[in-house]
C-alpha cells in the first residue's frame, strides 16, 4: 500500500510541473563565452561542387531552402523535417570544447561534401548593442542572428577560435535567434562561435536554451 501511494504521489507531481509549465533548461557559454550547446541537424549531402570552396560554387547552397521556410525554423530537439525525400531529426548537442564536432555526431554517416545546420536560442538580460560575433568553422560557413543574415565565409581551413569577427552585433532583451550553416568538403568538420564586448571580453548575462518559445 505505501508503494502505491509513493507512485501516486509521484504522478501526482509529474502531472502539476507539466501543467504549471516548467521553464526550459538554460546553459551558460563556458569561461571564453563560446556557446556550446546547439541544435543541430544533418549531414545533407550536396554532392561533388561543394568541395570547391568558393562562392561561385557554394553560394547555391547558402541561398537554398531544404525545405519550407528552413531559415525561419524554431525547432526543438527531436523535430523531423524531410529535405529531398530523406528524413532527419534535431538533435540538443553540448560540445566537449570550444567547437562543435559535426564528424562525432555524424558517427558513421558519409559528412564529406555535406551541410550541417545548428540552431541556439539566446536570452540576454537586456538589451546589448555594439557586440562582437566571433566565429569559426570548418569549412565554408553562414551565420544568421535574429533572421538577418551576418556573415558568409567560403574558405577550406581547420576550426579556430575567433577566425572570423562581426562587428556591430547587437542582442535584444529577452530572446534571439543564431543559425549556422556549415559546408564540409572532406576530413574534419566543425564550428563555434562567442558574443564579446568592443574590449574582447565575454558577454555577460546571456542563457542558451535549446527550447523554442511555446507558439
Amino acid at each position: 500500500m505505501r508503494e502505491l501511494c509513493l507512485a501516486a504521489a509521484m504522478v501526482g507531481a509529474l502531472a502539476a510541473a507539466a501543467m504549471a509549465g516548467e521553464a526550459p533548461a538554460t546553459f551558460k557559454p563556458d569561461d571564453e563565452g563560446f556557446i556550446r550547446n546547439w541544435l543541430v541537424l544533418g549531414p545533407i549531402a550536396l554532392g561533388e561542387k561543394a568541395s570547391t570552396h568558393d562562392e561561385a560554387s557554394q553560394k547555391e547552397f547558402f541561398d537554398k531552402e531544404f525545405w519550407t521556410d528552413q531559415k525561419k525554423a524554431m525547432p526543438k530537439d527531436g523535430d523531423k523535417v524531410t529535405v529531398e525525400g530523406k528524413e532527419f531529426a534535431w538533435k540538443a548537442v553540448a560540445a566537449e570544447e570550444y567547437a562543435v564536432d559535426f564528424v562525432k555526431i555524424c558517427g558513421d554517416k558519409p559528412n564529406e561534401n555535406s551541410l550541417m545546420l545548428g540552431v541556439a536560442y539566446i536570452i540576454a538580460d537586456g538589451d546589448m548593442a555594439n557586440l562582437k560575433l566571433k566565429i569559426g568553422s570548418d569549412d565554408s560557413s553562414m551565420w544568421i542572428l535574429n533572421d538577418k543574415e551576418l556573415k558568409r565565409v567560403y574558405e577550406s581551413r581547420p576550426v579556430d577560435k575567433d577566425q572570423d569577427t562581426i562587428d556591430g552585433v547587437a542582442l535584444k532583451k529577452g530572446l534571439n535567434v543564431l543559425r549556422m550553416e556549415v559546408i564540409n568538403g572532406g576530413a574534419d568538420f566543425a564550428a563555434c562561435a562567442r558574443f564579446t564586448d568592443q574590449d574582447d571580453k565575454p558577454v555577460a548575462n546571456i542563457r542558451i536554451t535549446l527550447t523554442p518559445p511555446a507558439k
